[in-house]
C-alpha cells in the first residue's frame, strides 16, 4: 500500500500550482462540460463549469432558512434541503414536488426529524438520499453528534422500511444503487445498498502511518477514482485515489491507491467529480474551485465562483429558461393578514396575473403590471371565504401560477402557523 510520505512526495507539483493559482499566475484549464448547481447568499445558483452564466434558481432562501446541499440527476433536475423539505425543482426554480422525509433512528436509537441535510438525488433522478445530524446529551449516553441517513423515492415519500436507514452522513451516489456514506472513526469510507445493511471500504488507517479521518467522499462517474476531505480544522485537504476494481456494484473493492492531493487548509468541503472524470470541484472559505485532479502535475486550481458553497457537478447543460415561481418563506398567520408574497422571474414591462389555488379551489388572484424584466415580488390577498376556510388549518400547500406574455409558469410551496 501506498504511504502518505511517499504520495506526498511524488505529488509535490499540485502544491507549487495552488501557491501558484493563489498568486494569480496559474494558466486556466479547460474544466469539462455540464453545469455546477452551488449555494450562494443562502439561495441555489447554478452555473457554467468554469463559473460564468451564473443564474439564481431559488428567491426564498434566507440566514434563517436557507437551502442547502443542491444536488442534480443526469437531466438537470435538482434536489436540496429547505426547512424541513427536500425540494425537488426544474433548473429554472419549477417546483416539482416537496417531501417532509420521515425521522430515522441514530446509533443510540433516539428518532432524528427536522431539517434535512447531505440531499442526493441519484443520477436517474429515482431516488433521493439525506441525513439528519444533530448533537445529543443526555444521562443515559455520552454527549456527541448522531447522524442518521435515509432514502426517498423522489416522486413521493416513501417509508424507511423499503430502502433501510444508516448511521452514516454524507451519501453521494455510486450509481443507481449504491451509495458512499462517512462514519467517523472505524467506519471512514462505507458502502451502502439500499435495502441492505452497510458495509465497511476502508480507512485512512489502512495506507497512512499517522492517520486521520475521511469524510465526504465521492467516486467518479465512471467508478475508477475516488475523491474525499480528509482531516479537520486547519490540516484538512482534498485527496483522490485510484480505483483498482468494481465500486458501483457487488463486492467492495480493495483500498485504493492515494494519487493527488492538495496543501492543507480549513474549510475545504464538498469535493464533487465532472463528467469527464478527471476534473474535480470543491469549496473552500473563498468559494468554489476546479481543477484537473486526473493531471496532478498541472492540476491547475482556479477559483471559479467567489462566494459559492456546497457544488455539485452534473453532465446536464446549464439552461434554466424562463420560469422560477416561488412562495417565500412566510407564516400562513402572516400571510391570511398582509397578503401572500410570490416570487417570480419578469420577462420585461407587461401585465402579470397571479392564480392561487388550494387543491382544485381558486384562494386568492390577482394582477398588476412588472416595470422591466428580472426578480420581482408580487403580494396576492385572499379571498374572504378562503380566509375564514384557512384560518381553521395549521399547515395548507398552495399552488401559484403566474402568467405574463402569454406564457404560464408554476410553482408551489407549504405554508404554517
Amino acid at each position: 500500500m501506498n504511504n502518505i510520505a511517499d504520495s506526498l512526495r511524488r505529488q509535490l507539483p499540485i502544491l507549487l500550482i495552488a501557491l501558484l493559482a493563489s498568486l494569480g499566475l496559474a494558466t486556466t484549464a479547460s474544466a469539462g462540460e455540464g453545469s455546477i448547481v452551488f449555494i450562494k447568499k443562502h439561495d441555489i445558483w447554478i452555473a457554467d463549469p468554469d463559473g460564468s452564466n451564473q443564474h439564481r434558481i431559488t428567491w426564498d432562501g434566507t440566514e434563517g432558512s436557507p437551502y442547502l446541499s443542491p444536488s442534480q440527476a443526469d437531466d438537470g433536475t435538482i434536489a436540496a434541503g429547505h426547512l424541513n423539505d427536500i425540494v425537488r425543482m426544474k433548473q429554472n426554480g419549477d417546483v416539482i414536488n416537496e417531501i417532509d422525509p420521515p425521522a430515522l433512528r441514530n446509533s443510540v436509537g433516539h428518532l432524528m426529524d427536522r431539517l434535512p441535510v447531505n440531499v442526493a438525488i441519484s443520477p436517474d433522478g429515482k431516488r433521493i438520499a439525506w441525513s439528519f445530524v444533530g448533537y445529543e446529551c443526555d444521562s443515559t449516553i455520552d454527549c456527541g453528534i448522531r447522524t442518521a441517513t435515509g432514502y426517498t423515492d423522489a416522486n413521493r415519500p416513501t417509508p424507511v422500511s423499503k430502502y433501510g436507514s444508516t448511521f452514516f452522513s454524507n451519501p453521494s451516489w455510486a450509481g443507481n444503487s449504491r451509495t458512499i456514506q462517512s462514519g467517523g472513526f472505524g467506519s471512514q469510507v462505507m458502502i451502502h445498498d439500499p435495502g441492505s445493511e452497510p458495509v465497511h471500504w476502508f480507512d485512512d488507517s489502512d495506507y497512512a502511518e499517522y492517520s486521520t479521518d475521511l469524510s465526504d467522499s465521492e467516486l467518479s462517474t465512471d467508478g475508477s477514482r475516488l475523491a474525499t476531505v480528509r482531516g479537520y480544522g486547519s490540516d484538512t485537504q482534498l485527496f483522490t485515489y485510484v480505483v483498482s476494481g468494481n465500486a458501483k456494484s457487488g463486492p467492495v473493492p480493495g483500498v485504493p491507491s492515494p494519487d493527488c492531493m492538495t496543501g492543507t487548509e480549513e474549510g475545504i468541503a464538498g469535493p464533487t467529480w465532472a463528467p469527464d472524470n478527471s476534473f474535480l470541484a470543491w469549496e473552500n472559505d473563498e468559494g468554489i474551485w476546479t481543477g484537473d485532479l486526473g493531471n496532478c502535475a498541472s492540476a491547475d486550481p482556479k477559483l471559479v465562483i467567489p462566494g459559492g458553497s456546497e457544488p455539485d457537478w452534473g453532465p446536464a447543460a446549464n439552461n434554466p429558461g424562463p420560469g422560477g415561481v416561488r412562495l417565500p418563506f412566510t407564516s400562513l398567520k402572516r400571510a391570511l393578514r398582509k397578503g401572500l408574497p410570490i416570487d417570480f422571474i419578469s420577462t420585461g414591462k407587461s401585465t402579470v396575473r397571479f392564480k392561487v389555488k388550494l387543491g382544485r379551489n381558486v384562494v386568492a388572484s390577482d394582477q398588476g403590471v412588472a416595470p422591466n424584466a428580472g426578480p420581482m415580488r408580487g403580494l396576492v390577498k385572499f379571498t374572504r371565504s378562503a380566509r375564514k376556510r384557512l384560518l381553521r388549518m395549521r399547515k395548507v400547500r398552495l399552488t401559484v401560477s403566474v402568467t405574463q406574455s402569454g406564457k404560464t409558469t408554476t410553482g408551489a410551496g407549504v405554508l404554517t402557523r
